[in-house]
């Protein structure tokens, strides 16, 4: 891969796994649990978002080879179609009505799974855009893990829904240019 290829990927990466960040927000704040149950829970949504990409990674082994020379297309527009959503669930963050609290062990599972989805939709394209990849699993993970750490140690405020509701925005503005760079350039597709 070149260089301008990795770069892709990596901002592809964190730019998809931004909509974990809202999920994440002030489930264990900093004063009021231990670190090691911060990372554990970090490492929930880290390994969350890994299975459901391979899930898709799996759906799209089996629906991929239907769409033959349209599967570039097919993985711009899915590339569109999930940044659209993270643009409306960002909005929805910054009006307040996405917040979540739990405290037992499945509602981490449970928020873990639902903010994999972005993950899962991009996944199902993998034939047509997987960066790094066999590591792109584990790429998703890490990625997964630099944004849900940090998010789970902070506390609900208004500054913090704004500044919640800004990440997610803008990992869905990297998506659409990563889309359209996908699109328009000879991006390397990494097949395992």
């Amino acid at each position: 891969m070149t260089t301008p290829a990795i770069i892709i990927g990596v901002i592809y990466m964190l730019a998809l796994t931004t909509s974990i960040v809202p999920w994440a927000v002030g489930l264990e704040p900093k004063g009021e649990s231990t670190a090691s149950r911060q990372v554990l829970v970090a490492l929930v949504f880290a390994a969350t978002q890994a299975l459901m990409a391979f899930i898709g990674y799996l759906l799209g082994k089996m629906v991929g080879y239907l769409f033959g020379d349209l599967l570039r297309y097919l993985t711009f527009g899915m590339m569109l179609i999930v940044a659209v959503k993270m643009i409306i669930d960002s909005m929805k963050v910054l009006k307040g009505k996405r917040l979540y609290s739990f405290t037992s062990n499945w509602g981490f599972l449970l928020l873990g799974i639902l903010g994999a989805m972005n993950t899962l939709l991009m996944s199902i394209c993998c034939e047509g855009y997987m960066p790094f990849g066999n590591w792109y699993f584990l790429a998703i993970a890490a990625a997964a893990f630099l944004w849900a750490w940090p998010s789970v140690r902070k506390l609900y405020g208004p500054k913090m829904l704004r500044n919640t509701s800004f990440i997610e925005f803008s990992g869905a503005v990297f998506l659409a240019v990563v889309a359209v760079l996908y699109l328009f350039t000879e991006l390397p597709i990494e097949h395992p």
